[in-house]
């Protein structure tokens, strides 16, 4: 494991617990099994010694030219190796600066998104990678083709993440702002129905003419189709008479005040809904 590792991000606590994991004796006897039938790989006697060689100062981080053939060899025993998981956790160890900034850069640019996802999403787009990589003939170019695919799928599917973020908060800002809007209509209906009440109790206007108030300034209704229910009326008489109702209705909420003038709002800002169902009594 790399000797100057400090920080205690997601991929290097990963990183920790592979090591621990690899590091011990059945785990260096799983190793030099995987990787006896490499003459690159041979030369190295345990994890421990791998990852020092390829995670010396001339080595590290993104400058692979002197480990290149090793890092394309412990890939290419992906075919052959019986302990997969083995060799991915070494490939992990081993890319780890390289997993490592990816992660950082990608926490840097999009801060928005959950850095224990970004770590998950990085850690397996990586070992997608080599397994996509060792089907490929790659010697020599190996460490920096996959850093860079890293780099690029990472960023991909960080954007694409907080495009997503984006429309969510949107859509939830937007619902948001119409329950909001949606609460003075509730308000109003209220309002409206208590000044409804008091000018029916005071006798200023009769329960049918409540009725038809509410059948065409509220529901919509014409002249000519609230006619055709109340054979009574015509159509003229039908506006004569919401006519003369707002008239009564303008003097109560003069003789009112403050109150009056709100239920005349209400009234006013009042639009056709199901929700005004309940303006009947």
């Amino acid at each position: 494991m790399r000797n100057n590792l400090r920080c205690d991000c997601h991929i290097c606590r990963v990183e920790r617990r592979v090591f621990d994991l690899l590091a011990d004796a059945s785990g260096n006897i799983r190793f030099l099994n995987a990787t006896a039938s490499s003459p690159v790989l041979a030369k190295f006697t345990n994890i421990s010694e791998l990852l020092a060689y390829l995670h010396s100062p001339g080595t590290d981080d993104y400058d692979w030219s002197d480990a290149g053939e090793t890092l394309t060899a412990l890939i290419g025993i992906l075919t052959t190796a019986p302990d997969l998981e083995l060799i991915h956790s070494v490939l992990v160890l081993a890319f780890a600066p390289t997993i490592h900034r990816t992660y950082r850069e990608v926490c840097t640019c999009f801060r928005e998104l959950e850095t224990e996802d970004a770590a998950q999403q990085v850690l397996a787009f990586f070992i997608e990678l080599t397994v996509s990589a060792r089907r490929q003939n790659l010697a020599g170019i190996l460490p920096i083709a996959l850093a860079r695919s890293l780099r690029k799928i990472s960023f991909r599917w960080a954007e694409k993440e907080q495009r997503a973020l984006s429309n969510r908060q949107q859509q939830a800002h937007s619902s948001g702002t119409q329950e909001r809007t949606a609460e003075p209509t509730f308000q109003s209906i209220s309002v409206l129905n208590d000044f409804l009440d008091y000018c029916t109790r005071q006798g200023l206007i009769s329960r049918f003419e409540r009725k038809l108030l509410i059948r065409f300034k509220i529901d919509g209704f014409t002249g000519k189709e609230i006619q055709n229910r109340h054979t009574v009326l015509s159509e003229q008489a039908v506006h004569l008479r919401v006519h003369r109702i707002m008239q009564r209705l303008q003097d109560a909420a003069l003789a009112l005040g403050a109150a009056g003038t709100e239920s005349l709002n209400a009234l006013r800002q009042t639009c056709l809904s199901d929700r005004k169902k309940l303006l009947y009594r």
